[in-house]
């Protein structure tokens, strides 16, 4: 194998690794996202009768 078929090749795996890389932190971000949102924007949760408004 050439010097120039073997850079090629090594150049090609880096190529698709940082590509994986790059998927996969927008999926970790896409989901970071979404889970802050829904934390958010969910309603408040009761437990039996257990008012929503802090007690005076």
């Amino acid at each position: 194998m050439s010097a120039a078929r073997r850079e090629r090749a090594v150049c090609e795996r880096l190529g698709e690794r940082l590509e994986i890389l790059g998927l996969r932190a927008v999926l970790l971000a896409y989901w970071g996202t979404t889970s802050v949102l829904a934390r958010r924007a969910g309603k408040p949760r009761t437990d039996r009768g257990e008012s929503v408004h802090p007690k005076r």
